[in-house]
């Protein structure tokens, strides 16, 4: 192995490797990637133990969207443990959330020396929209569903059956809508993935616009609590615009490529 001829900067810049400078070893890289995992814990962790410590303010925020429907919306504890499991609920999740552009950047900065100058240029932008449309859709359902979902919920039956609400089934209801509609929202960064890998093609996804609709509703209906058409039309909306924003990134990132079995 050592009486290989050294490989010039030119080659390993063409194969994603660094442009310049010896090329790491094995176990650079896995201290590289040990100083960065351990970064990102660290970030991790304090955004955690700050959200314990706000805990009550962000739990405020999360019962903002019962109070629309009642102002003296509250919920009840119904076990010893149920005030403990949602402090800790809400820091890690908090936690989580707060520290996701930290750990984003350092898994970037461990992936991008490795990648093509062509490939940095496009990855950069595509975690940029990861996050944009991750926090977008988590504000959308905070803003938009949570209200709507539970003034359906709580006002079905309202003068017959009186409302009380558990603090561990009311938070696991709130993350639930929070955390599958922002990840449904990733949907045009996905498309787009897809079709850099070549997997689809936009004129391909553009004539799949009929049977979108049908899965795009089936999603709603997984997401959205209420069985009713009103909430899950409330979901598919945005999701069938996110579609179409998927295709306009996939004719974006193929543009100029031939299809796959044709010559460069």
């Amino acid at each position: 192995m050592t009486d290989e001829t050294p490989e010039a900067p030119e080659a390993r810049k063409s194969r994603g490797g660094y442009s310049g400078g010896p090329e790491m070893t094995l176990l650079d890289h896995l201290k590289e990637l040990r100083n960065r995992v351990m970064v990102a814990g660290l970030a991790l962790i304090l955004c955690t133990l700050v959200s314990f410590y706000f805990w009550e303010t962000i739990l405020g925020w999360l019962l903002a969207p019962g109070r629309q429907y009642d102002p003296n919306f509250r919920v009840s504890s119904f076990s010893p443990v149920d005030r403990i499991g949602t402090i800790f609920k809400i820091g890690l999740y908090g936690g989580l959330i707060t520290s996701s552009p930290v750990i984003i950047y350092e898994v970037l900065a461990f992936i991008v020396p490795g990648l093509t100058p062509k490939e940095r240029r496009m990855l950069a932008p595509g975690m940029f929209g990861v996050v944009i449309f991750l926090l977008a859709g988590m504000a959308f359902a905070y803003w938009v569903i949570l209200p709507a979902s539970l003034n359906f919920l709580l006002g079905v039956g309202s003068d017959k059956i009186q409302n009380v609400i558990g603090i561990k089934e009311y938070m696991d209801f709130v993350t639930r809508i929070i955390f599958w509609v922002g990840l449904a929202f990733e949907m045009p960064m996905v498309i787009a993935l897809a079709a850099r890998l070549g997997l689809v093609r936009a004129k391909q996804l553009l004539v799949f616009w009929r049977y979108a609709i049908v899965i795009i509703f089936i999603i709603a209906a997984v997401i959205t609590p209420t069985p009713d058409p009103f909430n899950q039309t409330l979901v598919a909306g945005p999701l069938f615009g996110l579609y179409f924003i998927g295709i306009f990134f996939a004719w974006v990132v193929q543009r100029g490529r031939p299809k796959r079995g044709e010559p460069a």
